[in-house]
């Protein structure tokens, strides 16, 4: 796996992990992988910079459903119809 996709993968974990309420530890358990990994990486995410003005998005088809799955670092998921307005849709992130 590449660096960039563990970390991706990583910022995904943490994001679950603060959204899910549980300890660190329970997280792991339940996910298994220890506790560490998710200790390190949440002080590695912790210490980055922000970038102003930008909020970190994947954009994927959602399950060839037609349509598209927005997914933030922080957990969300946004599902929208393939044929959305570009503007709107550009609109709506920069209001993120």
């Amino acid at each position: 796996m590449a660096k960039q996709e563990r970390q991706q993968e990583w910022q995904d974990r943490v994001a679950q992990w603060r959204a899910s309420g549980l300890s660190q530890r329970a997280f792991a358990l339940e996910h298994g992988f220890s506790q560490k990994q998710i200790s390190y990486w949440s002080r590695r995410f912790a210490s980055l910079p922000p970038s102003p003005g930008f909020v970190p998005v994947r954009v994927a088809s959602a399950g060839g459903a037609g349509a598209i799955s927005l997914r933030s670092a922080h957990g969300w998921t946004l599902i929208l119809p393939r044929d959305v307005s570009a503007s709107w849709l550009a609109e709506m992130m920069r209001a993120l």
